[in-house]
């Protein structure tokens, strides 16, 4: 048999009709190349002559590899070995199976020996004995997939290798799944980069003579070829990770020849360009020779490289195996970067296009990882245009992709094709990446910033007709406003900030910002209007945040991450930067602003990430004083509330004791608290002296009380006794349904500040007058709660239902923990306070009527309250401030109003088990009959008094949320599961008999037939010891009708597994028609 001749059929045998295990790519790509790119007809294998021994040995097994399989012979199926994940091998590992063994797997396993010297070992064993060698590569395989056969001399000699897999097959170990380039664990993942390292070093460096005989390379891709083409998976993910890394290094071969081959011609060109006198006739010999030969390697090693390619990749780039198929494109994308003259072409990169469409998320970011480096090189990228066209829509899709990682790449590989040419990219296309700036995800948020970045602000120029100088990046910060109001698509700009801040220095040009703001326009600038100038302060705030506090916006990123030493000093120098700058600016900004309370919000959110010692250490005392006085500016020209919060909030800030300048600041206060007091005192007076008053007589009452609760919120006004005027107003609004709410409202947030302020003080330094006074004080605004929360006007009860929820908390049992001496501050709680509670819950939570006509953010924010009066009261039973059992009406809405109000009853029940869980299983039965009874009244409310006909559905429901609720450890849970069935017990056998009727139950004997709903969470002892009690209870007594169903039926799911198959004797009576029965017992 000829040499090629034998080559031909290994191509036949690696080139048949694919199988059962393989992917065909979306018929929706076929578009790109030549449909008979992947034929056999173009340069077919064909080395070059070889010595009668070599063709004897690797032509004959070549002859021989297209053989059918014998079908006696068992072969392993692959379906057999997949597995979804890979698990943690137990102890038994090849190491150790192979300990005794000296192997090339064994090496590199262990690590101990290096790789160098391990292919230098071989290649001169090799040079010894061929065979020999190719025995030891071949095992190194078999072992490297798992296998635990012994491959022999007379197998390599006289068997094909398709054959010799199969016999290897039956060694493998069927306890497990794994081989060791999948398996965990830091030594097998050692050994997978080993193991690569190795198979390229050992091409590499039989380039330089073996390489070329004829018969090592021929074998080793005869054998690494059937391995990939294996049914067993270990076998054939082997082979292809072993055969693509030949191919890769032979890449690295071609290229080398290549580079060799240009210099040749180089260096001859020169040398024919010389004149005859000059020129050396056997140079232009040697260098024709040499040109000769390295053309002839270099063909015989594409010829290889198409062998391989043809012969293995095309097969398995869609093999069945997702980790198969993510090694062919990662290794396609770096012959793709090695050697772009050969393989950046449109035959080779369909292969990645289709995989994008792949269904496995790994599979698609292997494709885009490959990419991405051919964009970002300048050479590559012209390469790529029809690529480009082809499957742009598609890379556009998998910015949305529901796997993030891989929409980050897909941003990543946009954006380098935007570099590439902007052009490409359709508006339509950018616009669906802008919008991912709001992405919760934040690398998706970030990775759509830097596109943001590269498409908006890359080539945005200054304008060149200015008068003023301008910082660089007031360009950018104009297209970032505009940006940020065009789009439409966040109310909040810190989502914004942050996709941005890593991407543009303007983010931190705080002189940029604050110049815009400040410098009035030009004759040539457009003048920021209202709008602008509010996004543009948002922006900077929200900058200024992220700057001081390094803290992402919610929802990205874990709340409250450590930051990193490195990230630490970055944020410290960036708030020593911000202070330095605000501190100057910040007093213009609030004076040219101070009419307009929207930017003053904003801007009063800056002082709070202030380092204040810079005023002392750069000696800025003058404007400190400035920053004071504008706030005492604000405070007397404002209005409204949130106004006033936010200056207490940057009073706070600056009266810290611990500033060195802090008595200037308390200075200021307390002149603002002085002019306060006293427009308060004469407001109470003018009061005092109305017998009725309207809303402009009440309002400098009730701007004074916002500037006294706010300031009160952040600071402790302990010198100042408002409690008599406050009580006074609380008794106005007893008497007067028409008193202004918000009044009501402020006085509830001073007199409970007040109390808070007073428990501060106590805790510093106990004192017994000032215990007296809080207890006295915390008494009488319990019971001013409790009187309004019958008010007539809505919003006063709700006040004072929230105001008394508060104060039972401050002033709750856990007081004691601290100080024994707080006891008398406890507030007691019994039944009337409980039912008060209730009694609003019902009004105004459970059974409100909503408005008609009400639009849809109107009823978002009507739940978000009553959720918010529902938690306060739920909030009480989780902290053990009320009994459990004061869940009891709470827990029977569980069902009715699960889709508002569910998430809250569920925590609460859930919580409340931490604290009792047989008072918490109580409790649910006890709401259990709550409903039976509501059930039980709305069947009699349609005048039918059978007890059959009592509609119980919303009862069984509410009894399988509870039974789910208890999970499925029945051990832990046994206990209350028990509580629960004595408790459900009592009431439905309480009474047992029809007082009209001593033959019939007693009228809640139905309730058993929801009980049951709880019997599959019982132990069998538990089962037995209810079934018991429920024997106690009936007496024997004898059944006179059907009506006793639900208790025989209750009795028979406990006894099925009780009496272990035998079932109690039932006493039948001789009534008419056989209905009486006996109840049964626990067997004679």
């Amino acid at each position: 048999m000829t040499v090629n001749g034998s080559t031909r059929s290994l191509r036949q045998h690696v080139q048949r009709s694919l199988g059962d295990d393989f992917i065909e790519p979306p018929s929706v790509m076929s578009v790109i190349g030549n449909e008979n790119d992947d034929d056999d007809g173009t340069e077919d294998f064909h080395p070059r002559g070889a010595s009668s021994k070599a063709r004897t040995r690797g032509t004959g097994r070549q002859g021989r590899v297209g053989r059918k399989p014998n079908t006696t012979i068992n072969q392993v199926d692959d379906d057999s070995m997949e597995t979804s994940s890979v698990i943690a091998r137990n102890n038994t590992t090849f190491a150790g199976q192979q300990s005794e063994e000296k192997g090339y797997f064994h090496h590199l396993l262990t690590g101990k020996t290096n790789i160098q010297v391990l292919v230098d070992q071989w290649i001169d064993s090799y040079q010894a004995n061929r065979d020999e060698a190719l025995i030891e590569l071949m095992q190194f395989f078999l072992d490297s997939s798992g296998c635990k056969g012994k491959l022999t001399q007379t197998m390599y000699l006289k068997m094909e290798h398709i054959d010799m897999l199969r016999t290897m097959t039956e060694h493998f170990d069927e306890d497990t799944s794994e081989y060791p380039i999948i398996m965990s664990g830091l030594q097998y993942k050692k050994f997978r980069s080993s193991f690569s390292e190795f198979v390229v070093l050992l091409i590499k460096q039989s380039s330089y003579l073996i390489i070329y005989d004829q018969y090592m390379i021929d074998n080793l891709v005869t054998l690494l070829t059937a391995l990939s083409d294996s049914p067993v998976r270990a076998f054939r993910h082997t082979g292809t990770l072993a055969v693509l890394k030949v191919m890769t290094a032979l890449v690295d071969i071609a290229l080398t020849i290549s580079i060799q081959k240009d210099q040749c011609q180089r260096q001859y060109e020169a040398e024919r360009q010389k004149s005859s006198a000059r020129r050396a006739a056997d140079r232009l010999d040697t260098l024709t020779t040499k040109r000769k030969e390295l053309e002839g390697n270099e063909n015989e090693i594409k010829s290889f490289m198409n062998f391989i390619f043809k012969g293995v990749f095309i097969h398995r780039y869609r093999d069945v195996v997702p980790d198969i198929r993510c090694l062919c494109m990662s290794e396609l994308g770096e012959w793709m970067k090695s050697y772009p003259t050969v393989f950046l072409d449109d035959i080779y990169l369909k292969y990645i296009g289709w995989t994008l469409y792949d269904k496995v998320k790994d599979c698609r970011l292997r494709c885009l990882l490959a990419l991405i480096p051919l964009f970002q090189t300048t050479d590559l990228v012209g390469k790529l245009e029809l690529f480009i066209n082809r499957f742009k829509d598609r890379v556009v899709q998998m910015t949305v992709d529901c796997e993030y990682e891989v929409a980050v790449q897909a941003i990543k590989l946009l954006t380098a094709i935007l570099k590439f040419n902007d052009r490409i990219l359709e508006d339509k296309d950018c616009e669906n990446i802008y919008e991912l700036v709001y992405h919760s995800h934040r690398q998706i948020a970030q990775a759509a910033g830097e596109f943001l970045n590269q498409k908006l602000f890359h080539k945005a120029e200054q304008p060149l007709n200015t008068t003023k100088k301008r910082s660089q990046n007031t360009a950018f910060m104009y297209l970032l406003v505009q940006f940020f109001i065009e789009s439409e698509l966040h109310e909040h700009a810190t989502y914004l900030v942050d996709s941005m801040w890593d991407q543009h220095p303007m983010m931190k040009d705080w002189e940029c910002m604050t110049d815009i703001l400040l410098e009035a326009s030009d004759q040539d600038d457009d003048p920021l209007d209202d709008q602008h100038e509010n996004c543009l302060i948002e922006i900077m705030v929200c900058c200024v945040r992220e700057a001081a506090t390094g803290e992402y916006p919610i929802g990205r990123g874990q709340p409250n991450r450590k930051l990193t030493m490195k990230e630490q000093k970055q944020k410290d120098d960036d708030k020593k930067i911000l202070t330095d700058h605000f501190i100057g600016s910040l007093p213009a900004l609030l004076n040219k602003y101070i009419a307009d309370a929207d930017k003053l919000l904003n801007l009063l959110q800056i002082p709070l990430h202030f380092n204040y010692e810079t005023y002392t250490t750069a000696r800025r005392e003058r404007d400190l004083d400035s920053y004071l006085n504008v706030l005492s500016d604000i405070v007397q020209r404002h209005t409204t509330a949130d106004v006033f919060d936010s200056v207490s909030k940057c009073f706070e800030c600056v009266c810290d004791v611990n500033f060195t300048l802090s008595n200037r600041a308390i200075a200021h206060r307390g002149n603002i608290m002085d002019k306060i007091l006293a427009n308060f005192n004469a407001a109470m007076s003018i009061f005092e002296e109305m017998d009725e008053a309207d809303e402009d007589d009440l309002y400098p009452l009730l701007l004074n009380l916002r500037k006294l609760d706010a300031f009160h919120q952040c600071h402790d006004l302990g010198n100042v006794d408002l409690w008599d005027k406050i009580h006074l107003l609380f008794k106005a609004a007893i008497d007067n349904e028409d008193m202004s709410p918000e009044i009501v409202d402020k006085c509830f947030g001073i007199a409970n500040r007040s109390l808070l302020w007073g428990l501060y003080q106590l805790d510093i330094q106990f004192d017994k007058d000032l215990l007296k006074k809080v207890v006295k004080r915390s008494r009488k605004l319990s019971t001013l709660c409790q009187k309004l929360m019958l008010h007539a006007n809505a919003q006063i009860c709700q006040y004072a239902y929230s105001t008394l929820c508060d104060l039972l908390i401050s002033m709750s049992p856990h007081l004691v923990d601290k100080n024994p001496d707080y006891q008398s501050l406890v507030i007691e709680i019994n039944e009337n306070l409980i039912q008060s509670l209730l009694t609003f819950l019902n009004t105004y939570v459970f059974f409100v009527e909503d408005p008609k006509n009400q639009d849809e953010q109107a009823k978002i924010e009507t739940l978000h309250k009553k959720r918010n009066l529902l938690a306060a009261y739920c909030k009480l039973i989780v902290h053990n401030v009320l009994p459990i059992q004061a869940a009891t009406n709470i827990l029977k809405y569980y069902v009715k109003y699960n889709t508002d109000f569910g998430d809250i009853i569920k925590n609460t029940f859930t919580r409340a088990r931490d604290i009792s869980k047989i008072h918490t299983a109580k409790t649910m039965a006890y709401s259990l009959m709550a409903v039976f009874k509501e059930c039980v009244a709305a069947q009699q409310t349609t005048g039918n008094d059978e007890n059959a006909n009592i509609d119980l559905s919303p009862l069984r429901e509410l009894a399988r949320r509870f039974n789910l609720s208890f999970g499925l450890d029945m051990a832990k849970q046994r206990e209350a599961l028990a509580a629960l069935h004595r408790e459900c017990i009592r009431f439905a056998l309480t009474p047992l008999f029809n007082h009209d009727d001593p033959t019939q139950p007693g009228p809640n004997i139905l309730f058993l037939e929801v009980l049951a709903e709880f019997a599959s969470k019982l132990l069998k002892p538990d089962k037995k010891a209810i079934f018991d009690h429920v024997d106690k209870l009936v007496h024997s007594a004898t059944i006179e009708s059907d009506a006793w169903q639900p208790l025989i039926n209750y009795r028979r799911i406990l006894n099925d597994e009780v009496g272990s198959g035998h079932g109690p004797k039932v006493r039948a009576s001789t009534g008419t028609r056989g209905r009486k029965r006996a109840i049964p017992q626990d067997g004679s």
